[in-house]
């Protein structure tokens, strides 16, 4: 596979969604690195052709952001009645000149105006008139403009630049066809859409017969709302689950099978008739993508129909898909809906000119854009060289005269820094000094705002703090005993007394830099008073030097008590005036 740049992000707006995907073409195997859609609202896109642009761009714009893409040049693909393949005989050409040539003989096989025509021609093989004259066998690709332009504007509209159009049915062969697969002669490939069904019979990856069927998944989804009297997106669900059993499935399912009667026949018949045309053998092998295939049934009903074997489809077993992080149910899931948009972020085989129905305007704008760019490059080049030559010259006499007053500069700059130096290491000393003064003052320290925040953390969930007040003690070690008595009216008087061991200071956890009196109240009864004393003594900023008797009115309980304020509360002053090295 072809290596042509290291990322490629590609567009499909089907009839339903609007897919994007970013494809990593820089390993061995093409890497799939990120995959978004967005659903349409209905009947923005018909039979592929974009009818409400404006809608189609914010559904574009939405699926960018949302996707994170970052690549603003884009591969878009076209499908529909009016984009189609047709082979050709003709006389030898250059590459380079095969659009053009084609052009003239296109005018027989081309159902469109010339002037409303976008064409594009692919060399297939080189074969022999029955009269000996050497021919060159082409496949053309031919679309209407207007199912190319609206496209354009939606996505221009959206902020990005699309440097290629190519056919919906040319990216499934790209995305579908498995040489690894044992080769058995003409495959076909049929991507059921929810409005429309490509078929693209291809062989060795080489296309030769495309057809698109204006019919679709949407065609069965209505027939089951028709027949059970349901909203569509009912009928959709109901369509989805046919192999599940319900009050109305049996009927769901007959509505679908001869809905897509219809779809089958079609199929069938384009199949067979690709084997009619002169020089082409039967097709062997048939592969399902696409929305619609996964129609409960279709696939079955198929093979009856077709000698060819009926297979499904997956682009996304074909490319590197770990950079996604999916679920194995995930990739399952969106496999059969991303075929196209895979196809139009792979590159065409080396050596193979791609299909490409860029209309020729953008084209020569571009072309005309980078020419203009080159000029200015070019210009800009020669005009900084010019200027670089005489900066250069400028600069060297500049410097011959400023040698003798830089010298002289630099003498008076190193009497200027031993003075600066002095002073410096003056200062310094000073501020060593103030520090000295300072941190007696600063080191024990009580800040009382963070005291009491940290009080209001450690008090339990149901208490209120109603009064506060706070003295500095010099540090001592805490240490606590308790004692508690019950008087028969009720009240309890508990007092924890706090010895005085400031000569062992070990750690600030066990120095009490503050004395505070707090008065609580709760509505949680006694229990409170006994949860919020564990929570004093377990606390690491506290502990309880004593506390009144705890008296009950109105239904709330209060109490005043006297806590140790520890070190562990330690103010952040000091540090301030900390000194560095010089």
């Amino acid at each position: 596979m072809a290596r042509t740049g290291s990322r490629r992000v590609s567009i499909e707006v089907s009839n339903s969604a609007v897919r994007i995907a970013e494809m990593s073409l820089s390993g061995s195997r093409a890497k799939l690195v990120n995959l978004g859609q967005v659903r349409l609202p209905a009947r923005s896109v018909v039979d592929g052709t974009v009818v409400d642009v404006s809608a189609v761009t914010a559904a574009i714009e939405r699926c960018v952001k949302e996707g994170g893409f970052s690549v603003r040049e884009v591969h878009l693909g076209v499908s529909g009645l009016r984009a189609i393949t047709r082979e050709l005989d003709m006389p030898p050409v250059p590459d380079s000149e095969l659009d053009s040539a084609v052009r003239l003989q296109a005018l027989d096989v081309i159902p469109f105006p010339v002037e409303k025509t976008l064409l594009s021609a692919r060399p297939l093989e080189d074969v022999t008139a029955p009269d000996g004259t050497p021919l060159r066998r082409v496949i053309l690709a031919a679309a209407h403009r207007d199912l190319v332009d609206p496209l354009l504007e939606a996505v221009t509209a959206a902020g990005l630049m699309p440097v290629s159009v190519d056919l919906g049915s040319s990216a499934l062969v790209r995305a579908l066809y498995d040489p690894t697969l044992p080769a058995v002669g003409p495959e076909a490939i049929v991507s059921i859409g929810s409005g429309l069904t490509t078929i693209v019979v291809h062989e060795e990856g080489v296309p030769h017969f495309v057809r698109t069927i204006a019919e679709g998944g949407d065609a069965v989804t209505a027939a089951i709302a028709g027949a059970l009297d349901l909203p569509i997106d009912d009928a959709e669900s109901a369509k989805r689950n046919l192999d599940q059993t319900g009050p109305h499935i049996r009927a769901a399912e007959s509505a679908a099978n001869e809905a897509a009667t219809s779809l089958l026949a079609e199929i069938r018949s384009s199949i067979e008739y690709y084997s009619t045309l002169s020089g082409r053998s039967e097709v062997r092998r048939v592969i399902l993508t696409g929305g619609g295939s996964r129609l409960y049934g279709f696939a079955e009903r198929l093979q009856q129909q077709l000698r060819a074997e009926v297979i499904s489809g997956s682009a996304l077993d074909r490319v590197d898909v770990s950079a996604l992080n999916l679920a194995p149910e995930d990739v399952q899931r969106r496999d059969p809906l991303v075929a196209t948009v895979i196809g139009l972020a792979l590159p065409d085989a080396a050596g193979v000119k791609p299909l490409d129905l860029l209309p020729p305007e953008i084209t020569a704008a571009r072309r005309r854009a980078r020419i203009e760019r080159s000029f200015v490059i070019a210009a800009v080049v020669v005009l900084v060289a010019l200027v670089g030559l005489g900066v250069l010259k400028y600069l060297n006499v500049r410097g011959a005269e400023s040698t003798e007053s830089s010298l002289k500069a630099q003498a008076a700059n190193l009497n200027q820094e031993i003075a600066r130096k002095s002073k410096a290491a003056h200062t310094y000393n000073e501020i060593v000094a103030d520090e000295g003064a300072v941190a007696p003052v600063l080191e024990n320290e009580v800040d009382w705002p963070l005291v009491l925040t940290d009080l209001k953390g450690a008090t339990p969930k149901g208490g209120i703090v109603t009064s506060f007040s706070g003295t500095f003690v010099p540090p001592v070690a805490a240490t606590t005993t308790t004692s508690s008595s019950s008087s028969s009216t009720g009240t309890t008087t508990t007092t924890t007394t706090l010895p005085d061991t400031s000569s062992s200071l070990a750690a600030r956890e066990n120095v009490v830099i503050a004395n505070v009196n707090v008065t609580l109240s709760t509505t949680a009864g006694f229990s409170y008073f006994k949860s919020w004393l564990l929570a004093m003594d377990s606390s690491p900023q506290f502990r309880p030097v004593e506390f009144s008797g705890l008296t009950s009115a109105n239904g709330s309980v209060t109490w005043t008590s006297e806590l140790a304020v520890l070190g562990t509360i330690e103010s952040g002053r000091l540090q301030k005036f900390e000194v560095t090295d010089k």
